[in-house]
């Protein structure tokens, strides 16, 4: 395998959920480069039905205390909120099922993998207190968020681990249509 392509893969296997964070700041030049990953992730017809709202450790004081559940997060130098909306998302005419979380999976993916090869550690947080960030955020009606991302230096570096998979042929299977 070339080694080019082998650095992608060993970023795959470096990506964890990091919980705890060192506290030092990320860099302004690798910030912009994260950014410019979520603004040209791909989306359902290019509907890009996201905002995606910054939060600074200074000034996050009341919402790590009352929207975040784990300590941890805390000392995230960054909390990104992740919001879809619906309203301009794509919508599959079949079943009227909205992409637009989907679509925003898709760019805190790449984020998150994107995030790994700069060294930085993530996790995708989902247990939180909903109701209080949008109240806190003052959101707009038709944001929803889908996730919090905790984005910062991790507390201890990244490495390959190994972590307990399904086996592949439980997961995956081909089907003939022949």
């Amino acid at each position: 395998m070339e080694a080019g392509l082998q650095a992608f893969y060993d970023i795959l296997k470096r990506r964890k959920s990091i919980r705890q964070f060192s506290g030092k700041a990320i860099e302004e030049e690798k910030l912009a480069r994260l950014w410019e990953v979520l603004r040209s992730s791909p989306s359902a017809a290019n509907r890009q039905p996201w905002h995606f709202i910054v939060l600074p450790k200074k000034g996050r004081e009341k919402f790590d205390q009352e929207v975040l559940t784990k300590d941890g997060f805390h000392s995230a130098p960054i909390i990104i909120v992740a919001c879809a909306v619906p309203d301009e998302a794509w919508v599959r005419k079949e079943d009227g099922e909205n992409y637009a979380w989907v679509d925003v999976s898709i760019a805190v993916t790449e984020f998150i993998t994107a995030a790994t090869a700069e060294g930085l550690g993530t996790c995708w947080v989902a247990s939180f207190n909903l109701n209080q960030a949008k109240k806190l955020l003052k959101l707009p009606e038709e944001f929803e968020i889908v996730t919090l991302l905790a984005v910062g230096y991790p507390l201890t570096p990244l490495t390959v681990e190994t972590k307990q998979r399904k086996e592949l042929s439980n997961i995956l299977s081909y089907h003939n249509m022949t």
